[in-house]
Parts: structure tokens; C-alpha cells; sequence
């Protein structure tokens, strides 16, 4: 807790006397003492002192001057002039602390010739919140320094309403960061701020246009929707690109505005608005989207297919006719939307365990894992598959499924003239856990050496009490490694 103010006058004169002190301690205790009174006497003992070989004393004495207020404004401007940096930076942060008072002087010190003193004062304007400094800040927007300009815009900011004009002339500064700081600072306004921004798509600079869309989106005020799509027109890509983006972050009232995009003549606009309508989820889209399924982009079919799988079940038909596409990349996203969808899929996505493209099989392998004990009866089934890649994959998401139903058929896939196979299966039959213990200690015999390594490491993530005499046993096993990873899992088992 802060001590209490001492009331007495009387001590006034001693404290001053005592900044002559010849210890440091008790003069920078003298000078916080004489800051708490705030008796104009202290003043200029004050001044002086700011010269103290002791540097605490000299920045107690800065913020002593401070508490003493209005008196002392003229001396803490004086200060500026001082070599040491932290004496100016307490010199403003004091001139904070009197507030409006200081505002004149701070003013006017923002044509400072130390840019340091020019950018702490422009901090301080905005801590203030004096309307009287708007204009000289709008001016420091045009200083050389960076620093100066980034804190002029940093407090035009904290003036909100009033400083809305000068943050837009900021998207043009030179400086990114600069035209970083004013987005924010527009976004931080927010509403007021949405006429000024919708007027800056209009801007010659590019970087304006593309900042002004950054601010729209986060304050996400319906009157934005018409002047974003407007801005489908600009001849800049990234500007159009923004535009999209900034109607998805409005939300479901641009989703017809969105909806309508699909059928613009810019690919780019198609692509990147089904990709928004993805986003919004509205089961208003499903209709659009299905219909540019046959767009000749196959980036448009690809995002339109992956906005399907985020809508659900009213798009399943399409997105399994989706699944023969010519381009892979659209029958990757069909799959992924599918599992989204669930059980109704999972007959056509074992049928693409075929695919010729692995990204689309594996794509399929994740989509059925997600759909999970539904799909696990349709993937037994398939066991009998000719095509090594589909028993491979199926064995895999049997694995990620973990349903102890698979069990019969994970044995017979240790017989498996494939090694892949079977290590997959030794693999799965891990994952089930307790329920395959029994299957994978007969495993331990197999002639097959990364075989009986699998087996031991599966053993050993499952952590059965069971396999620790079989594994003793396998201590001594002809190949090294299978007894390296014998002793593994042991200690993994008696540790658990």
C-alpha cells in the first residue's frame, strides 16, 4: 500500500536540505518525500537536482517534478536538453502524468530537433487525449523518423473518431509497419470508421486499397458487402483475393453476395468464394456449389468440393460423382468431405482405395478412419482386395479405428504373402491392444526377423502383463535387434 501523504509543511525545508546529502539513499528518499508534499518551494531544489551524480536521485527527481504538477511543467520541458536519455524519457512520461496542462508544450516540442524527444512526445499526446493535438500529430505522420510516425499513430488511435481521416492517409506510408499500425488502429475505431475506409478502396495505392480491405473485415459492418464485391473489379489480384476473404469474416449476411461470385467470370472470384461459403457454412449454398462441381477450373471444383464437405449430407450424391473427377486434387477433397459426411460415404471412398493417385488413397485411408465403427464391417470386406495398396490401407485405418472386430481378420493378414501386409497388421493388432495380446506372443515365432521386431514392439506399447514370459523367452532369439527391442518392451511392461 502507498504511505500516506505527509501533511506537515514544516518538513519541506529539511527535505530540501537533505538533497545535499552526501549519501545517494538519502537523497533520492528526500526528493520521493518532496514529490509526495508537492509544495511548489521544492521546485527548483528539484531542477538542480535532476544534475545529481546519482542516477536514481535524478529520476526520482523527475517524477517528483511531475507530482508537483503545472509548476513544473516549464522544468521537465527544460530537460529535454539533457545528454541522458532515461532524464527525457522521464521527463515526457512526468509531463503524462500532469496531463492537459503539458499538452501545449508537449505540442509544440514534437518539432523537436532530437527525434527521440519527437517520438516519447507523440506516446504521451495519445496517453493524454487532448483533441488539441490531433493536428500536430497529423503533421509528425509526414516526420523522417519512423519511430515518431508509428507513435503519432498509435495516439491519432486513442482519439478515435476524431483522428479517422489522418489513419486513412497513414495506410501510405512508406513504412509497413506504420501502415500496419494504422489498420489497427482503424479496426480499433470500428464502426465510425467504415465510411472513410469504404471511400479508401478508391485510393491510387494499392497498399491503401488492400489495407482499407483488412480493416473491413475485422470490423465486419454489413455496409462493407456492397463495396467489397465493387471491389471484384480491381485489375490487382491480391486486392480481389482480400475482398472474398473480408465477406467471409462478415458472415451470413454476404453469403447471397457470395453465392452470386460463383458465377463470376474471374476463376479467381469462383475459387475463393466457394472457399468462403465453405467457411460460412450455409446449407443456402449447397445448391451453388453442387452446380459449379462441373466449373472448368479444377480449382474452383476443388474448393467447391471441400465447401460441400463443410456444409454436410445434403451435398453427399455430388461429392461421390466427384469422386471420378479428371484432377486429383478434386478427388483428394471429395474424400476429405466425405468423411466429414460420415457412414452414407463409406462404400464409395473403399471403392477409392483404387485410386491411381496416392495422395487420393491415402486421402481415403484418413476419411474412413474418421468415419470410425461404421465403416468397419464394409472395410473387413475388402480384406480379399487383390490390390496390395487397398489391403495395405485398410489394414491401416483398421489400426486407427482400434474396433476389436477386426481382430479375425487382422490374423489372417499375418498369413499374407505380402511382408508389408503383414507388418501392418502386427501393427493394427498393436493398436487394438489387450484383445490381440494373444495373437501377436504366437506372432513371436514367425520366420520372418522385421517381423518379430514388429510384434515385440507392439508388445510393448500395449503393456500386457501376459507377454512378459513370451518375451523372456525371446531374449534369446538369434537376431540382436529382436532381443534389443525384447529388453525394451520388457522394461516398458514392468514399468507400467
Amino acid at each position: 500500500m502507498r504511505p500516506a501523504r505527509i501533511k506537515d509543511e514544516r518538513v519541506v525545508e529539511p527535505l530540501i536540505a537533505a538533497l545535499k546529502d552526501k549519501d545517494p539513499e538519502v537523497r533520492a528518499n528526500a526528493v520521493e518525500a518532496l514529490g509526495k508534499i508537492k509544495d511548489i518551494r521544492a521546485i527548483e531544489p528539484l531542477i538542480t537536482v535532476l544534475k545529481d551524480d546519482d542516477s536514481n536521485v535524478r529520476w526520482n527527481a523527475i517524477w517528483a517534478l511531475g507530482e508537483i504538477g503545472i509548476s513544473a511543467i516549464q522544468p521537465l520541458i527544460a530537460t529535454f536538453k539533457n545528454e541522458e536519455s532515461r532524464m527525457r524519457e522521464n521527463a515526457v512520461w512526468a509531463l503524462s502524468e500532469i496531463g492537459t496542462p503539458a499538452v501545449e508544450l508537449l505540442m509544440d516540442s514534437l518539432k523537436h530537433a532530437n527525434p527521440q524527444i519527437r517520438w516519447h512526445v507523440a506516446e504521451t499526446l495519445g496517453e493524454i487525449k487532448d483533441s488539441r493535438a490531433i493536428e500536430p500529430l497529423i503533421a509528425a505522420l509526414k516526420d523522417e523518423d519512423p519511430r515518431v510516425r508509428e507513435n503519432a499513430v498509435f495516439s491519432l488511435r486513442e482519439m478515435a473518431v476524431l483522428s479517422i481521416t489522418p489513419l486513412i492517409t497513414a495506410l501510405k506510408d512508406e513504412d509497413p509497419r506504420i501502415r500496419e499500425h494504422a489498420v489497427w488502429a482503424l479496426m480499433e475505431i470500428g464502426p465510425p470508421a467504415v465510411e472513410a475506409l469504404i471511400n479508401a478502396l478508391k485510393f491510387g495505392d494499392v497498399r491503401v486499397r488492400e489495407h482499407a480491405i483488412r480493416a473491413l473485415a475485422e470490423i465486419k459492418d454489413i455496409r462493407a458487402i456492397e463495396p467489397l464485391i465493387e471491389a471484384f473489379k480491381d485489375e490487382n489480384t491480391r486486392i480481389k483475393e482480400h475482398a472474398v476473404l473480408a465477406l467471409w469474416k462478415i458472415g451470413r449476411p454476404a453469403v447471397e453476395p457470395l453465392i452470386g461470385a460463383l458465377n463470376h467470370e474471374d476463376p479467381i472470384i469462383r475459387y475463393k468464394s466457394a472457399e468462403a461459403l465453405g467457411k460460412i457454412k450455409d446449407a443456402r449454398a449447397v445448391e451453388s456449389l453442387i452446380a459449379v462441381l462441373k466449373d472448368e477450373d479444377p480449382r474452383v471444383r476443388e474448393n467447391a468440393v471441400w465447401a460441400l464437405g463443410k456444409v454436410g449430407t445434403p451435398a453427399v450424391e455430388p461429392l461421390i460423382a466427384n469422386l471420378k473427377d479428371d484432377d486429383p486434387r478434386v478427388r483428394e477433397n471429395a474424400v476429405w468431405a466425405l468423411g466429414k459426411v460420415g457412414t452414407p460415404a463409406v462404400e464409395p471412398l473403399i471403392a477409392n482405395l483404387k485410386d491411381d493417385d496416392p495422395r487420393v488413397r491415402e486421402s481415403s485411408v484418413w476419411a474412413l478412419g474418421k468415419i470410425g465403427a461404421s465403416a468397419v464391417e464394409p472395410l473387413i470386406a475388402s480384406f480379399r482386395d487383390d490390390d496390395l495398396r487397398v489391403r495395405e490401407n485398410v489394414i491401416e485405418i483398421l489400426g486407427r479405428i482400434k474396433d476389436a472386430r477386426a481382430i479375425g481378420s487382422l490374423i489372417a493378414a499375418l498369413k499374407d504373402g505380402e511382408p508389408r501386409v503383414r507388418e501392418n497388421a502386427v501393427w493394427a493388432l498393436g493398436k487394438i491392444g489387450a484383445p490381440a495380446v494373444d495373437v501377436l506372443i504366437a506372432a513371436l515365432k514367425d520366420n520372418n526377423t522385421y517381423f518379430r521386431i514388429n510384434v515385440v514392439a507392439a508388445l510393448g506399447k500395449i503393456k500386457d502383463a501376459r507377454a512378459v514370459e513370451p518375451l523372456i523367452a525371446a531374449l534369446a532369439d538369434e537376431d540382436s535387434r529382436v532381443r534389443t527391442n525384447v529388453a525394451w518392451a520388457l522394461g516398458e511392461i514392468s514399468a507400467s
